[in-house]
């Protein structure tokens, strides 16, 4: 089985299994677990933070960071296709009580301009919603994994100082970011007020994400942190896994993004008429179906009788995730399943498919 569904199905490596057991604990509660206090102040020195936060999920981090930046009735601004508006519309609204300004972008990635207009669609009248945040994320998971350059990301960050938002960066996927573009983790933590990092995808890690910011801002997250029943015991046996995953799984992200390229070429290569794929910048793969009278779905149905494991993220959107434990001979495989998946499905269509075979 070839399972590109996410990045977050990797399973620890036996290095890593030792390294959990050899942790050192306590309890995280009274600040004791030696582990987690290790890993929060690794990532902290990291991305230049002043401190960090060990969370169950990359979700928790970006609402702990919601809460922190917001007070309820604030609105924040971010690119319709981000994590924050795709996964977490629901949470933003229940837990921290703020809105979201989606804005429509090219390429996902915000301007100043994006969000001025965004901001100046509405009436600012102090009796109504105040803009007080900007959600950026690197890479952009609906983007086919988007890397974001840095000056871009400065360029937003000098535009929030001005207008006096605060920044929070999901970096769920921030360490292929980093190898991707060769920019530095610190780089990163210059251009955000508070960022997060999931150690789940793409590193191996079993569970947890991290959220660094300055030292005031984590002591409020670690409050609410509490509140949202997110507070951990010996949680050092989940931190050593994740201080594994940063010191042995972060040089290799490499592997993956060839990987997603070989796929991405070998898709190309079969010169199926009428679909879309976005260009591959770091490990994702999206392949759009509109113009064809099939849906993602049935795509990746098919596909997994070939034993090849893909996610239709939306209608006509199919996606695959190269991560760790996917060997780099599958490509070949994944590219023929899929073009067979569509030779057979698209049969109401006029257009010509190359079906040889």
């Amino acid at each position: 089985m070839i399972d590109l569904r996410s990045d977050t199905l990797t399973v620890p490596s036996s290095g890593m299994l030792r390294a959990m057991g050899r942790a050192a604990v306590g309890d995280d509660n009274f600040r004791e677990d030696t582990a987690t206090n290790e890993l929060e102040e690794h990532c902290a020195f990291l991305f230049g933070k002043e401190a960090s936060l060990f969370t169950p999920t990359g979700t928790m981090s970006n609402q702990l960071a919601l809460r922190v930046h917001t007070r309820p009735g604030d609105e924040v601004v971010l690119d319709e296709a981000s994590h924050f508006n795709t996964y977490e519309s629901a949470p933003s609204a229940d837990l921290a009580g703020v809105s979201l300004n989606t804005v429509r972008t090219v390429d996902g990635v915000l301007t100043a301009e994006n969000i001025t207009d965004a901001v100046d669609a509405k009436s600012r009248d102090p009796r109504y919603s105040q803009t007080t945040m900007i959600a950026l994320e690197n890479t952009i998971n609906y983007r086919a994994g988007r890397v974001v350059p840095l000056v871009a990301l400065q360029d937003v960050w000098r535009f929030s100082r001005k207008k006096n938002m605060r920044v929070h960066l999901d970096g769920a996927r921030l360490f292929n970011a980093m190898i991707a573009s060769g920019t530095p983790a610190h780089e990163y933590g210059g251009i955000s007020d508070t960022l997060s990092v999931c150690f789940a995808k793409g590193l191996g890690a079993p569970f947890g994400s991290i959220l660094a910011g300055s030292r005031d801002e984590i002591e409020e997250a670690r409050y609410y942190r509490k509140s949202y029943g997110g507070a951990m015991h010996q949680s050092g046996h989940l931190a050593a896994a994740a201080l594994y995953a940063l010191e042995n799984n972060v040089s290799r992200l490499d592997e993956d993004h060839a990987l997603a390229r070989r796929i991405f070429d070998l898709v190309q290569q079969a010169d199926i008429d009428g679909i879309a794929i976005d260009e591959v910048q770091s490990n994702i793969v999206i392949i759009d179906l509109s113009a064809l009278a099939i849906s993602a779905e049935a795509v990746v149905s098919r596909m997994s009788e070939d034993g090849v494991l893909g996610m239709a993220i939306s209608r006509h959107r199919v996606r695959f995730v190269t991560h760790l434990g996917v060997q780099p001979e599958s490509s070949g495989v994944v590219a023929e399943s899929f073009r067979t998946a569509v030779c057979e499905l698209d049969v109401t269509r006029k257009g010509k498919l190359s079906c040889v075979g």
